[in-house]
């Protein structure tokens, strides 16, 4: 009999029996290889489907398919909020720290938006919110949003999160229509008309939040990959925002650039600047000295020489995920690979197309450059644009070039020999 183990546990050792990379099971079940990392490391927990999808990259026999299905179960209820814990000391965001110490006191609106690209630091600084709530003594609720994720998700997951804690029938008979949200609760609202399902959803919510925080200071919701989050959680945070009041502080994260204006979520986060309810704060690369901390702290007792270490800076640019993996590994491991190739492959295909050639025809590339061989140079700016949004490129008086360095050797590799010297001849 297999011992009880957590959901990162029991699918860390089926990939592990059938010999599988994370990398060959992301490719077997459709997911992303920073998907599988999370799950193992118990960053997020699995839905049905995911675990469903898993099972079928697994090939798992049915008492192994049941074993999976049984640890995802269990960890719907798991204790303590859905955020990593940090491997490193916070380098270099003593603004942003500063900034989030207020917002958790209570000071200012009480939603607080942090924007940046992948791998800028914006899951660790939610964790950093963790950290300085559950010292404060609040309850804290977290919860990441996943590509397809369920209608009101991550809010949903992060209620789980806590309500697992206590009478589902108590939750019902003190937040009636919360069933709504989380049917796990198994309690049912007969004769509600389908028209009034969602104000009392909503109404729920709120109700839920109040009896978190009884005796306690201000509860912190913590929710992380906004971007991905659909109509219904965006119209459920808007609510929560308005409802809030001196119980309740959010902290958001969301990437830079995939926030299209006409999304329902910008739509609410516009809504809630217009009322004062809300602070955005961009998160930049990190300045050099900081970057160097960063490499002595990843590097711990393995210490980095003089010329490593200036190479991981420039190829870094300050961004911590480049920062960190460059420290570890020295080399470009298969993960970051695939994690910058799907970065690239979210973007409108005319920008991919542009990242390439620009890959291949230097560090620096005049906009004259670019536009041999483009379609139309409304299409190339267009396309520049987008990738400027997602802060992949940046604009200098003498031509565009990569933000990060190791973005534009990892496109380079990802050509091959033979597109790189035809990029070259071109």
């Amino acid at each position: 009999m297999v011992p009880h183990q957590s959901f990162g546990a029991t699918l860390t050792r089926l990939r592990r029996e059938h010999r599988l990379t994370q990398e060959e099971l992301a490719s077997r079940s459709g997911l992303s290889v920073r998907a599988i990392s999370s799950l193992e490391c118990g960053v997020r927990h699995p839905r049905r489907m995911t675990v469903e999808r898993l099972a079928g990259g697994l090939s798992l026999a049915p008492g192994l398919r049941q074993q999976l299905i049984d640890a995802a179960a269990d960890e719907r209820w798991a204790a303590g909020p859905a955020v990593p814990a940090p491997a490193t000391g916070l380098v270099g965001r003593d603004t942003e720290v500063a900034t989030l110490r207020c917002h958790l006191r209570g000071d200012g609106p009480p939603l607080l938006c942090f924007l940046g690209e992948p791998g800028i630091g914006k899951s660790r600084l939610l964790a950093e919110a963790a950290s300085l709530a559950i010292r404060r003594g609040s309850v804290v609720l977290a919860a990441a949003c996943r590509r397809g994720g369920e209608p009101y998700a991550p809010i949903v997951d992060a209620f789980a999160a806590h309500a697992r804690r206590l009478d589902p029938a108590a939750l019902v008979r003190e937040c009636p229509g919360l069933e709504l949200l989380l049917p796990e609760l198994t309690v049912t609202s007969p004769g509600v008309p389908s028209g009034q399902r969602r104000r009392l959803a909503f109404e729920a919510a709120s109700r839920f939040l109040r009896l978190a925080r009884i005796g306690r200071p201000p509860v912190i919701l913590l929710l992380d990959d906004l971007q991905w989050a659909g109509p219904a959680a965006a119209d459920l945070l808007c609510h929560l925002a308005r409802q809030a009041g001196s119980g309740l502080r959010i902290v958001i994260a969301a990437r830079a650039g995939d926030l299209p204006p006409t999304g329902r979520l910008a739509q609410c986060l516009a809504d809630l600047a217009r009322l004062g309810l809300t602070n955005h704060h961009d998160l930049r690369p990190l300045p050099r000295p900081d970057a160097d901390q960063l490499i002595t702290a990843v590097a711990g007792d393995a210490p980095v020489g003089p010329a490593a270490r200036r190479a991981i800076l420039r190829r870094s640019a300050g961004l911590p995920l480049f920062l960190v993996e460059l420290t570890r590994a020295g080399v470009i491991p298969s993960h970051l690979v695939l994690a910058v190739g799907q970065q690239v492959a979210d973007l409108p295909e005319p920008a991919a197309d542009v990242l390439r050639r620009l890959a291949v025809a230097g560090p620096l590339v005049p906009i004259e450059a670019l536009a041999n061989g483009s379609p139309s140079t409304e299409q190339l700016l267009d396309a520049l644009d987008a990738a400027v949004r997602h802060r992949i490129l940046e604009e200098t008086a003498r031509g565009f070039r990569f933000r990060y360095p190791l973005m534009r050797e990892i496109l380079l590799q990802s050509l091959g020999p033979a597109r790189r010297s035809i990029g070259h001849r071109g």
